[in-house]
């Protein structure tokens, strides 16, 4: 008889397959944490506050893996018949355990919030109001499904959800008012995120998968280069608007335009010539550029102002 694995060892296994700690933990922390900051360099304080910088952070890491939640619960079906080797076909773990997991981390969410400042809770209510209608696929799943760029343009509103959500913690718990190109900020995470999403589904044709959904097969793998190729650009262009808005900050643009180009060249090189398990160097580069962007826009630019 096999003896049981201890239900820790099965959610840290979890966690190291389908939310890696150490993948996401740093780059989802950046943008919290960095949007907080960047908030604050716009308003001109000396800063968020840590009190809005862990709040920020800490619900975004939360936010991030309730969606991974909902995205097992509404694949289930998929995951079973093409992608048995995952953690809840396997049999690792549960959807009525992930489920519960989600809602302990949404009740030290609302603690959080609350203790920062109780108008935050209704800019989460916000959030996970749009979280569950793309869990529903908006009640149009199939019609979605046949229209990946729809798909897309509909989930991507969540990071900028989110964005708002870290803006608001550093305005709400400083008691302050949202300062001039908050909305350029919320423009980088709109193409922040449609980095890390496309980024994450373009694939070599040999690493293509039934019943896997990619932009790479729906779309012409070079022409999905381009359209990733296209969001990081519209990070940049937003990137520097906020930059452009920040006293003393404008010159970091330089660095940015050039860790941009560094960014598409290495990202779009690695599979233009179709070579299989690249897909990997795609991924990478859209977490380094959302690292390095949030970083510079965030933290770096507050020290600089």
């Amino acid at each position: 008889m096999t003896p049981a694995v201890p239900p820790v060892r099965c959610a840290w296994t979890y966690l190291q397959e389908r939310f890696p700690p150490l993948a996401h933990g740093p780059v989802v922390v950046a943008f919290a944490g960095g949007v907080a900051c960047a908030s604050a360099a716009l308003r001109g304080a000396d800063g968020p506050g840590w009190p809005a910088v862990v709040v920020a952070s800490v619900v975004a890491l939360g936010v991030f893996f309730q969606l991974r939640v909902a995205d097992e619960w509404k694949d289930a079906e998929e995951d079973r018949l093409y992608r048995p080797e995952r953690p809840v076909p396997r049999g690792l773990v549960t959807l009525r355990e992930l489920v519960g997991a989600a809602l302990a981390v949404a009740a030290v969410q609302v603690a959080l919030a609350a203790w920062l400042d109780v108008r935050l809770l209704g800019v989460l209510a916000g959030v996970w109001g749009f979280g569950a209608l793309m869990t529903v696929e908006f009640g149009a799943r199939d019609w979605l499904r046949e229209r990946p760029l729809a798909t897309l343009a509909t989930h991507a509103p969540i990071v900028p959800l989110v964005d708002f959500f870290s803006v608001s913690c550093d305005v709400f718990g400083n008691d302050a008012a949202f300062p001039a190109g908050v909305g350029w900020l919320i423009g980088v995470s709109l193409f922040g995120g449609t980095v890390i999403e496309v980024g994450r589904k373009v694939w070599a044709s040999a690493d293509e998968r039934r019943g896997v959904e990619t932009y790479s097969a729906a779309w012409g793998r070079k022409r999905a280069l381009l359209a990733w190729a296209a969001a990081v650009a519209g990070s940049l262009v937003c990137g520097l608007m906020v930059l452009d808005s920040i006293p003393e900050a404008g010159g970091l643009g330089v660095g940015l335009g050039g860790a941009a180009a560094l960014v598409v060249a290495v990202g779009v090189g690695a599979l233009w010539a179709d070579r299989p398990g690249r897909g990997r160097v795609l991924e990478t580069a859209a977490g380094i550029w959302t690292l390095g962007l949030y970083t510079l826009i965030g933290p770096v630019a507050l020290w600089i102002a």
